[in-house]
């Protein structure tokens, strides 16, 4: 059984955790947990000085849980800056001053996107109050522009708050942004509408790692002379992910190579590893000399972390790899499940909101995992041969990673990348020796720029080498399991059930294997029930898509999708991908409006009517021509494409349950028009402000 006493961090983790995640799933509201707080605290202070009998031995336990978990719903609550009273959200006019400090590198293009925390806010200049919250800023660019991390500017804006997406089961950007602590952005249109009067108002350490990195960035592009190996290398090496294109990403994503272009906990072992061999070509074993061993290893570790931006997972290796190098210098046996459950306890201190962090989930659950499953696997083979060895190594760390990252991997990317084992196998050694050479040529580049081309050229061609491979991966017939839609109580059950797994390989006990596989029954009875339903749907969704009219039919598992023929296949994925895979849709007919005519089972279109099993829907542009006398009955009419319509020629002209304004339209058109239907009563629904609308069929 699990030994409590070796692993005492993992014993405060697992309640502080439960705590912060309980507070999010509220939503932040109003604690009622500062009375159970106090009250823990109480009883605690006075057990500690109160002997109790055995059997009542366990109450020390229950209220120091419930202490810790107090605690993290609290500190939770409180880290949410809205709860500061100081936040600019208690002065917000219609139009507002802000001046504030920019806390993020400036991403150039037709607008400078920047974070801007806040630090004065009025109407007008003899107004201003100090406030407190960060703005995710939008600024209108021109050329006599430069802005920099730590420069504050001062603009004139209306402030909104993020919106929720406008699709089904779109990603929740507003979500996203609320765990970076911002909830209000800002267009601000006009470059006359802002300006900067102070720089270099950042952190002095902060300035310096953002000038390194650019430094950094500038020798790679010298060396890495092709876009695509010159973006990989930014990523890999920097973390610099900006200049990665959707062919690209999507190769890396679709062979379960992602991870190695965001740097992680593997980057931050390979760089301590190339310099721990370094260092061991001094010999002196001198207490001088190993202390100084441990600073330059420790702080190697945290350059490293802050030059390549500082992401959860480099945070938390940099963290975990503290401990170790002062383990190993004290020589101290350390236990790596506590190293792991010290350094997400840290880091959860320092911000509570990581835990919903993608990169920080998978993160722990893939170390996690490699440390108990990687053994195992590796030792269910024993291979003889030295180089086959070492790929069965390579191929059991990747399967081990896979167990533990497979349920939250689906959740998020809704994929199973079939040949990541075999991905692997390339880009473990590749990123050791791409790294290593990247290293090499940052360090003869500042001190003997002549010697650069050697490690240069190991550089680019490893990088080519491993993208060449990755996209020969990537062709291989059914490299990838795409479309798959699980929800978070799946994901739960998922885990249950490898825990019981975990436990039933530690324990030897079949009752534990028997409990995962009543998990894995739950998990079979949910996808039957979905499954089902998603037989007998019937759904019509009119789709939030900027400019474009995108209408979906749901018939069972069969999809049906209308849409112009111009229209870009991105825009049309983004609005409508998640949502389809979400009700069991893999593959989607697709019928252009500029056809004359179409027809399925339950579905009939002659331009521009569409009939749906017992619903008609009228498409109303500028071609449909009315004619006097003549009243059409239909459920919907749906307006696009800007027409030269009154609201009374379609009342005249159609009997009809709603008009629906889709995003195809000018905003300026459809408030008029809102105004005539409100004066008509005629009832509406407009989809740029409301979102994709939802018919269901009962």
């Amino acid at each position: 059984m699990i030994n409590w006493k070796e692993i005492p961090f993992v014993k405060f983790l697992l309640p502080f955790a439960s705590g912060i995640l309980l507070s999010i799933i509220l939503d932040n509201n109003h604690p009622s947990w500062y009375g159970t707080l106090l009250f823990a605290t109480l009883i605690r202070l006075i057990l500690l000085f109160k002997k109790l009998p055995n059997h009542y031995s366990h109450l020390h336990g229950i209220l120091a849980h419930t202490l810790l978990f107090s605690l993290g719903y609290l500190w939770c609550y409180h880290f949410n800056d809205l709860q500061n009273k100081n936040h600019f959200q208690n002065y917000l006019k219609s139009e507002n001053i802000i001046i504030g400090k920019i806390e993020t590198t400036p991403v150039f293009g037709k607008y400078l996107k920047v974070t801007l925390s806040t630090q004065l806010i009025g109407t007008h200049l003899d107004s201003l109050k100090k406030c407190s919250g960060k703005i995710l800023t939008y600024l209108k660019n021109d050329s006599t522009h430069q802005l920099n991390y730590g420069d504050i500017i001062a603009l004139r804006g209306g402030i909104h708050k993020v919106e929720l997406p406008k699709n089904p089961h779109a990603f929740n950007y507003k979500k996203f942004l609320n765990f970076k602590n911002i909830h209000y952005q800002v267009f601000v249109n006009k470059p006359s509408m802002w300006q900067k009067s102070i720089i270099n108002q950042g952190k002095l350490i902060r300035r310096k790692t953002i000038q390194i990195r650019h430094y950094f960035l500038n020798i790679l592009k010298t060396h890495l002379i092709t876009s695509r190996e010159l973006s990989v290398g930014n990523a890999l090496i920097l973390g610099h992910k900006n200049e990665i294109d959707d062919e690209v990403r999507t190769a890396y994503a679709n062979t379960g190579a992602l991870h190695v272009l965001a740097v992680s906990g593997l980057h931050v072992g390979l760089v301590a590893w190339f310099v721990n061999v370094l260092l061991n070509l001094i010999k002196s074993r001198t207490l001088t000399w190993q202390l100084t061993r441990v600073f330059i290893l420790i702080g190697i570790v945290w350059s490293f972390a802050l030059i390549s931006g500082g992401s959860p997972s480099v945070l938390r290796a940099a963290t975990m790899f503290t401990f170790l190098i002062i383990g190993l210098f004290l020589n101290q046996t350390t236990n790596i499940y506590n190293s792991l459950a010290i350094s997400a306890t840290i880091l959860l201190i320092w911000n509570p909101y990581l835990l919903m962090n993608v990169s920080f989930q998978l993160s722990y659950f893939a170390i996690t995992s490699i440390i108990y499953f990687h053994p195992k696997i590796y030792r269910s083979l024993i291979i003889v041969n030295g180089f086959l060895r070492n790929i069965w190594n390579l191929v059991s760390l990747s399967l081990a990673a896979q167990i533990g990252t497979l349920p939250i991997s689906i959740y998020y990317f809704h994929s199973i990348p079939l040949f990541a084992w075999l991905s692997g196998v390339i880009v473990i050694p590749a990123a050791t020796i791409i790294l290593g050479s990247g290293m090499i040529l940052l360090f003869v580049e500042s001190f003997i720029p002549s010697l650069g081309f050697i490690p240069g050229w190991i550089l680019y061609y490893s990088i080519w080498l491993m993208n060449e491979a990755i996209f020969l991966i990537q062709r291989f017939p059914s490299s990838v399991w795409t479309g798959i839609w699980i929800g978070s109580g799946t994901v739960v059950l998922m885990y249950l059930m490898i825990g019981n797994i975990v436990l039933a390989l530690s324990t030897k006990k079949l009752k534990w294997l028997l409990s995962a596989s009543v998990f894995l029954f739950f998990i079979s009875t949910n996808y039957s029930c979905i499954s089902i339903r998603e037989t007998t749907q019937k759904k019509i969704i009119i789709y939030h898509s900027y400019k474009n009219t995108i209408i979906d039919f749901f018939d069972g598992k069969n999809g049906f999708s209308f849409c112009q023929k111009d229209i870009l296949e991105k825009n049309l994925s983004f609005a409508t991908q998640n949502n389809r895979w979400a009700n069991g849709i893999k593959k989607t007919q697709q019928i252009h409006f500029e056809n004359l005519k179409f027809q399925s089972e339950n579905i009939f279109y002659q331009k521009p009517f569409i009939q749906f099993l017992d619903k008609k829907i009228a498409l109303l542009d500028d071609t449909f021509q009315f004619k006097k006398g003549i009243k059409i009955n239909v459920d919907f009419i749906i307006i696009q494409n800007n027409p030269n319509f009154k609201m009374e020629d379609i009342s005249q002209n159609f009997i009809f349950k709603k008009i629906i304004f889709d995003t195809s339209n000018s905003q300026w058109k459809v408030k008029n028009w809102k105004t005539d239907c409100q004066k008509l009563n005629i009832p509406y629904y407009d989809t740029f402000e409301q979102g994709a609308l939802e018919i269901v069929f009962k």
